[in-house]
């Protein structure tokens, strides 16, 4: 069922997100006063309106009486802050056909707005369906199912208790087989579902999803039917296959059958499994639509742990396989140590060192995110990060020699304020490795194990040009100097011969920012 006009009125900018996500396959018209409400009233064939209670200057039940004045067959779904009995009953009899609670839950959100969109489509046909509206009774237990096969079985059920059939099998597609295969059955044997293949054209299934219209089958009739040398079956005396569709893709035909000698299907019996179908539609919806929300949410959690939640969002929406990705690549690897810590670890109560290095985690988390890098790892006292991957940056060892600079600045700050509660804070410094190169860069583990890491030759040579440098410096390697000279003072400091690295590795030491550079930026 297609709704070009479904109207949204509310200020809240979160609840307009979430409502539109929710109703991705119909055309949302939001606006936020009464005034505009009215307008698009008078000005659109609105069908169904979504309204906070709380508006500005004016309450949602007021506006959607102000509304069924000149449509009197919309109709509405209510949202308040606070949904009391008080507000439920005067919204039930106002016309709205549910009210909902802030925050919005997705399972109750998309409960209610289908439940009000088919209210709408009953209330311009309401004599022809008014004998199906016990079947929304039904809308409850498809909502309820958190997985396809809880829909699948609840299709099932349904169907089972509402037309007493002999015989009933749901019909899924599988891509990459090319063939319908039962997924959830009644009244057949087991082995026998599992082994049945239709391709689609063929038999009475294969027709039904190739074409997407339904087919009644009755004994009386069959010889008319161009399925008549297939039907010659005695133990059936009726039969319906009628296409399952979600978002107007064919997905599946549901097959019920009846043996009783005077079983009949007609039209109505359509309509009653349109109705039930579609029901199963938007619940096979919402368990995606919340598996969706799930995974996005489990990513994003995974991801912020290790970029700022701007880029981690930027990457989710960009729809990489995070879990998968995986390449080599060039980057600037930035390493920290703090000096001293394990001299402080034996004069200092843990859970002093414990809330210092919090601190220091914190600023170095901020300074890093500010720079769009990356954090690898903490490691003890010391922390690994990444810039250039996997957000593309367009000078990398300069937005990570700028997080040096505001990172040793606030560590300074942060090391005067400890002094002051303990003097042994003033042995620890900070010291400061950068390399540039290539890495292997990605996940690293499993999906139930995430650990984006870099793994590569730059990653040892910053850590062991911060561990051979004196405190408080800033050391990068050359290919780091050739894209910072320009911004800062940089002081030649020689060659070092790095424990784990054959040659020997010339490096540099990072001083003031260059005046006339900032001020040109």
């Amino acid at each position: 069922m297609k709704f070009n006009n479904i109207l949204l009125v509310s200020t809240d900018q979160s609840d307009i997100r979430e409502i539109k996500d929710a109703l991705v396959e119909h055309e949302v018209l939001v606006c936020s006063y009464q005034r505009e409400a009215v307008q698009l009233c008078r000005e659109q064939e609105v069908l169904l309106v979504i309204v906070e209670e709380e508006l500005p200057g004016y309450s949602g039940s007021q506006l959607f009486e102000e509304l069924k004045e000149q449509r009197p067959w919309l109709a509405g779904v209510l949202i308040s802050e606070k949904a009391d009995e008080d507000l439920l009953r005067r919204a039930l009899e106002i016309g709205f056909t549910g009210l909902l609670e802030k925050p919005l839950e997705p399972v109750k959100l998309l409960q209610r707005i289908y439940r009000a969109i088919e209210s709408a489509a009953l209330q311009e046909e309401n004599t022809r369906l008014r004998t199906l509206l016990p079947l929304y009774n039904f809308g409850e237990k498809f909502l309820n199912s958190t997985t396809d096969q809880e829909v699948f079985d609840s299709l099932l059920d349904v169907v089972a208790e509402v037309t007493r059939a002999s015989r009933i099998s749901v019909m899924w597609y599988m891509e990459k087989e090319d063939c319908l295969r039962i997924v959830a059955s009644h009244g057949i044997d087991a082995d026998l579902a599992r082994s049945i293949r239709v391709k689609p054209g063929d038999q009475v299934a294969g027709w039904v999803y190739q074409k997407g219209k339904p087919v009644i089958l009755n004994r009386n009739s069959q010889d008319q039917s161009i399925f008549a040398p297939l039907l010659q079956r005695q133990d059936v005396s009726a039969a319906v296959s009628f296409p399952i569709t979600m978002r107007g893709k064919i997905l599946g035909v549901l097959n019920i059958s009846q043996q009783n000698e005077d079983a009949r299907f007609s039209e109505s019996d359509i309509e009653m499994l349109a109705v039930i179908c579609s029901q199963a539609s938007m619940a096979l919806a919402n368990v995606r639509y919340r598996s969706v929300m799930e995974e996005k949410t489990r990513t994003r959690t995974i991801f912020q742990q290790y970029v700022s939640p701007e880029v981690a969002e930027l990457l989710i929406s960009s729809g990489t396989d995070l879990v998968g990705v995986g390449e080599i690549k060039k980057v600037t690897v930035f390493f920290a140590d703090i000096r001293e810590s394990t001299t402080l670890v034996q004069l200092l109560p843990l859970k002093e060192l414990r809330a210092f290095l919090n601190e220091f985690f914190h600023i170095f988390t901020d300074g890093i995110f500010h720079g769009k890098g990356t954090v690898d790892k903490f490691m003890g006292d010391a922390v690994l990060a990444i810039f250039g991957a996997p957000v593309d940056l367009e000078n990398q060892n300069l937005a990570a020699i700028r997080a040096a600079m505001d990172i040793r600045q606030r560590f300074l700050q942060l090391k005067s304020e400890w002094i002051v509660r303990h003097e042994e804070f003033k042995l620890v410094d900070l010291a400061v490795g950068v390399a540039c190169g290539e890495v292997f860069i990605g996940n690293v583990g499993s999906s139930n194990r995430f650990d984006y890491t870099v793994i590569g030759m730059p990653v040892n040579v910053a850590q062991r040009i911060a561990a051979a440098s004196p405190s408080g410096a800033i050391h990068i390697t050359g290919e780091v100097v050739q894209e910072v000279r320009e911004y800062f003072d940089i002081a030649e400091v020689g060659t070092m011969r790095l424990r784990g690295v054959k040659n020997f590795v010339p490096v540099y030491a990072v001083g003031k920012e260059k005046f006339v550079q900032q001020r040109k930026k």
